[in-house]
């Protein structure tokens, strides 16, 4: 069982599923798993539309550098991902 896998057991249960998957590379660089649509994009700030609410990642010198089925990767210099 993998430690997502637990975590859910442990506090929602086998049928609560995660709406999205976040993986921080250093601060250069942010994977994400789950987007619906992007809401708007700048160097400052990226703001996404997820199958649960939204979440906005700000920082510097950010670019999208793929952006397929649901799936994103973000480079630059990430100061923070929030949940909005």
């Amino acid at each position: 069982m993998s430690f997502i896998e637990e975590v859910i057991q442990v506090f929602g249960g086998e049928d609560i599923a995660p709406a999205y998957k976040v993986m921080l590379i250093g601060e250069s660089a942010a994977y994400i798993e789950g987007v619906k649509a992007i809401k708007s994009y700048s160097q400052g700030q990226i703001e996404l539309f997820m199958k649960k609410g939204e979440m906005k990642i700000t920082g510097e010198g950010l670019f999208i550098k793929k952006y397929c089925a649901g799936d994103l990767a973000v480079c630059g210099k990430i100061k923070a991902l929030e949940k909005i």
